[in-house]
């Protein structure tokens, strides 16, 4: 083994001192962070119980609009007072349906959705049915300061029903800093320092370390990119006691348990989509024989069709949850993508009955992918790329053959996609359109993910935006088709 290779093995005594150290700022953590989660717990509580009922029945009754009468005034002036004296970064009270009832700076409009409500489900049901307070985990807030979130209930426990208690009101939501979490750094560094006396006995043993542990490693990291990529049906190798053993058992007990609620929502998603179907086709079937009827009035035409075609939408956003809940694995064969691309354009432009200028010059590239779910990607990404170019913008498609992959570009003349808003096209049921669903590029993107194909979004130089596929170069098992 050369000089090189030996210094890059000795070297790594430095990563294992600095994983010392974060094992035990970890451990450090976990208590600094129960004690603050006690503190927000305790300070929600106080909060509770420090306001008289009648203050609080004043502030429920509340509605949208009321954030500026006095009562609303008075009432988050005490709050912001609340949150200085206790040291709480922000004090807001939440309906039992999620949704903000005041808060003490009137950021939040009374009676909209209660921020992060959707990610507390657990502490929330804590407050509400069982009638205890709960705390977040430890997260990084807006302003980049670590936060805790404290939920207690308000009016839980007191009256005199015939259980002995009520329901709660309503919650107190409080949000504080760590502030002691910042010496557990310094710690780190002292223990840094004084292991780097075992150093030299690390390097006695550099080589034959490394060799074991970077092979675990690797397919440590592998396991966990199939993983992202959706294969759970894989386990993960764990094989000894060690830190590394351990991070493997807990990536695949993660990994189980992701399949565990992955079948449980296909299970849900196709009983709601089951439950919702049903009543569509026959609230469809009855729309369209409704506006055959020739004794209807021209308005009451009108109205049958347009209920047809709401009936319609609705069973195409329940299709794309269900392609988006519930994607087949990729089965690759040998695509000619040149001839895919120009059979989806004609499909994509005659659904939305479009007559722009549509380009087309992919060339003659064959690569290994799953067919059904390209075209669903093409599909997509042309719908987006036509819709916004409007019918006489223009859409272009072109393709480029690189060393280690193929690549196939999407653009259009279109108003593009706002810097603020590229973060957030893939995500669903985000949409800039009034009538979108906002699942056509997440369908995109969850069926890039499986079948390994990059996607990224760039500027087109039509104007509009650029969507960008890589397929990766790869062979196909003999017999003309394999599964990833």
């Amino acid at each position: 083994m050369g000089p090189t290779l030996f210094l890059a093995f000795s070297v790594a005594a430095v990563p294992v001192l600095v994983a010392s150290g974060v094992l035990i700022e970890r451990q450090a953590r976990r208590s600094l962070e129960a004690e603050l989660g006690r503190r927000v717990e305790s300070l929600a509580a106080a909060v509770s119980a420090g306001l008289p009922e009648e203050t609080w029945q004043l502030l429920f009754a509340l509605a949208p609009g009321d954030e500026e009468t006095r009562a609303a005034r008075l009432l988050r002036s005490r709050l912001a007072r609340l949150a200085a004296a206790a040291g709480a970064e922000r004090i807001e009270i939440w309906t039992p349906a999620g949704r903000v009832a005041l808060d003490q700076d009137g950021a939040l409009p009374i009676g909209s959705p209660a921020p992060r409500a959707g990610l507390m489900g657990r502490e929330l049901e804590a407050a509400l049915q069982a009638g205890t307070t709960a705390s977040t985990p430890l997260f990084r807030s807006a302003n980049g300061r670590l936060v805790k979130i404290g939920v207690a209930p308000i009016g839980a426990g007191r009256g005199s029903g015939s259980s002995g208690a009520r329901e709660a009101l309503g919650l107190v939501v409080v949000s504080a800093p760590s502030t002691s979490l910042g010496g557990v750094a310094a710690m780190r560094r002292t223990l840094l320092l004084t292991g780097g006396a075992g150093w030299v006995l690390f390097l006695l043993t550099a080589v034959w370390l490394a060799r074991g542990t970077t092979r675990r490693i690797r397919d440590l990291t592998a396991a966990a990119l199939a993983i992202e990529r959706g294969d759970l049906e894989t386990p993960v190798a764990t094989g000894g006691e060690d830190e590394i053993g351990i991070l493997a058992g807990a990536l695949d007990r993660m990994r189980v348990a992701v399949q565990v609620r992955e079948r449980q929502l296909r299970a849900m998603v196709g009983g709601v989509a089951h439950e919702i179907r049903n009543p569509l086709g026959g609230l469809s079937l009855y729309a369209e024989m409704l506006a055959r009827d020739a004794g209807l009035t021209e308005k009451q035409h009108q109205w049958a069709e347009r209920i047809l075609g709401e009936a319609l939408r609705l069973e195409r956003v329940v299709s794309d949850f269900l392609v988006y809940a519930r994607p087949e694995r990729p089965r690759l064969q040998a695509v000619d993508l040149g001839a895919l691309v120009a059979e989806t354009a004609q499909n994509a432009a005659l659904g939305l009955d479009w007559h722009g200028d549509l380009m087309l010059a992919p060339g003659p590239q064959t690569t290994a992918c799953d067919p059904d779910h390209v075209r669903q990607i093409l599909l997509n990404l042309l719908r987006n790329a036509m819709q916004a170019a409007g019918p006489s913008g223009s859409v272009r498609v072109t393709g480029e053959v690189q060393a280690e992959a193929l690549e196939l570009r999407v653009e259009d003349s279109g108003p593009g996609v706002p810097e603020l808003e590229r973060e957030r096209v893939f995500e669903p049921f985000f949409s800039s359109k009034a009538d979108g669903a906002g699942l056509g590029l997440s369908i995109a993107r969850r069926l890039c993910d499986l079948g390994q194909i990059g996607l990224r979004l760039e500027t087109s130089p039509l104007g509009g935006a650029r969507f960008v596929l890589r397929f990766p170069r790869r062979p196909v098992a003999a017999g003309g088709s394999d599964t990833l």
